[in-house]
């Protein structure tokens, strides 16, 4: 691999609620970039800005009854953010005005034996929602039922006896992406079946890791797949061939999140270990962005600026020394690339 031409220089840091002594599990921002909402462990989603300057809070969402777990905005209107939390609900608001308006609410249709909240909960195109629940199924909601209409999936699929750690669509709006486990044999597998389909029985699968493949994303212009495991490794697939062309093996713990930069050159990934993983679309290492002025800490959840390239906010649970309270629920970290 040849040498890269930049790397990460210079950094800044900004934290999110350093005096709230909250924990916080997943970061999102909205499609302008204006706002980031972030999961609080005190029931509520936080919606935060930087602009100005210094960060300071919009709004915060209540009503659940939990911890909330999850947090996603919506990919092109910039007041819609969904909320899952470990109350066993979706729930959709609208953030108009820099108020809260409740939208509606999906309870999860697995018993609660299968966890308290959805692994995983995503967006697709303009009106569906995908969710995920832990007893292996996939259904599709439509977010304009969510008040008075009916809440009923419109499309639902079992993937067992595989485990399935999360589920999205492909860029091109044509297939389910799934990440799963085939159980008893721990081979971390892409799963992926047409949207129009009734089963996964005809789906494609594509053996990636050597345990689960817990965190997955799409590069923006559709031409990447990344993906995080729990043997530490992180992937880079070409999708039009579905091939794994590339692999990160800096890391020693699992990887808990990837991301790609808005223009797709860069893709940072997190572990529980000291920073965020910075690299080239072609895996080459281009620095280690630090979350704290002492250098220690990872991110649960990592999340790129919409616009800005250099600009990345990380959701944090514990920290990764002691087990205790993070500094900061959310940190955002911005940096500039230098000549190398």
């Amino acid at each position: 691999m040849r040498k890269p031409e930049q790397q990460v220089g210079d950094q800044q840091i900004i934290d999110f609620g350093s005096h709230n002594r909250v924990r916080s599990r997943s970061v999102s921002w909205n499609s302008t970039g204006s706002w980031l909402a972030w999961a609080s462990s005190d029931r509520m989603g936080k919606i935060w800005t930087i602009e100005g300057g210094s960060p300071r809070e919009v709004v915060a969402v209540s009503g659940h009854t939990a911890p909330v777990d999850r947090v996603r905005f919506h990919p092109s209107d910039p007041n819609l953010l969904l909320t899952t939390a470990q109350d066993r609900t979706v729930r959709l608001w609208d953030l108009r005005g820099g108020s809260q308006h409740f939208l509606g609410r999906w309870d999860l249709q697995s018993s609660p034996q299968y966890g308290s909240c959805p692994a995983s909960v995503e967006w697709h195109g303009a009106h569906h929602i995908v969710v995920t629940e832990r007893n292996d199924c996939v259904h599709i909601y439509d977010s304009r039922k969510a008040r008075g209409g009916s809440k009923n999936a419109y499309k639902s699929f079992d993937l067992k006896p595989n485990i399935v750690e999360g589920c999205q669509v492909s860029p091109n709006g044509e297939y389910l992406v799934a990440t799963t486990t085939t159980r008893g044999e721990g081979m971390g597998e892409v799963r992926i079946w047409t949207l129009d389909s009734e089963t996964v029985e005809d789906a494609y699968v594509y053996p990636g890791h050597t345990g689960p493949i817990y965190q997955f994303c799409f590069s923006p212009d559709g031409t990447l797949l990344a993906t995080g495991g729990s043997d530490a490794i992180v992937g880079i697939w070409d999708t039009q061939h579905m091939v794994c062309t590339q692999t990160i093996t800096r890391r020693t713990k699992f990887v808990r999140s990837v991301s790609f930069s808005h223009d797709s050159q860069l893709l940072a990934n997190s572990t529980e270990e000291d920073g965020i993983d910075i690299a080239g679309r072609s895996g080459e290492w281009l620095g280690t962005v630090y979350l704290q002025p002492n250098k220690r800490g990872g991110a649960e959840e990592i999340c790129f600026h919409p616009k800005e390239v250099c600009l990345l906010a990380c959701a944090r649970d514990t920290d990764s020394h002691s087990g205790a309270m993070p500094p900061s629920p959310v940190t955002v970290v911005k940096w500039n690339m230098v000549q190398s």
